[in-house]
C-alpha cells in the first residue's frame, strides 16, 4: 500500500508571482513641436501626472504668459485652454507646427 502525505496550505508550492511590472503605470503624453526658419524648435508636452490627479503643461517659459515651464491643472480644459494660447503666441510669430505625437510613457 503507498502512504499518501497530505500537504498543508503552507507546504503547498506557490509559482513565484512576477511582481517586476505590478507598479508600472502608463500615461499618455501629447508633443507639440514647432518650428520657423531653422531655429530650434519650440516643444509643448500635456500628460496627467504620475498620480492621476492634475494635468501638467511643460513649455518654454519664454512663451507661457505665466512665465512657468511647467503648470499643473485641475482639469483637461483649461490645460487645452492654456496651450492654445502658446500655439497663438508661435503661429502669430511666424512659427509652424511641424509635428504632434501621442506616446505612451511607463511611470515606475
Amino acid at each position: 500500500m503507498n502512504p499518501v502525505t497530505a500537504l498543508t496550505p503552507s507546504d503547498a508550492y506557490h509559482a513565484p508571482l512576477d511582481r517586476s511590472r505590478r507598479n508600472y503605470r502608463h500615461i499618455r503624453v501629447l508633443r507639440w513641436t514647432f518650428k520657423r526658419d531653422g531655429e530650434d524648435a519650440v516643444v509643448c508636452e500635456l500628460a496627467l501626472t504620475g498620480e492621476d490627479r492634475e494635468y501638467e503643461l511643460r513649455a518654454p517659459a519664454e512663451w507661457n504668459p505665466t512665465g512657468l515651464q511647467v503648470e499643473r491643472f485641475d482639469d483637461a480644459l483649461t490645460a487645452f485652454q492654456r496651450h492654445a494660447m502658446i500655439e497663438r503666441q508661435l503661429l502669430d510669430l511666424g512659427w509652424a507646427l511641424d509635428q504632434f505625437q501621442s506616446e505612451r510613457v511607463t511611470v515606475h
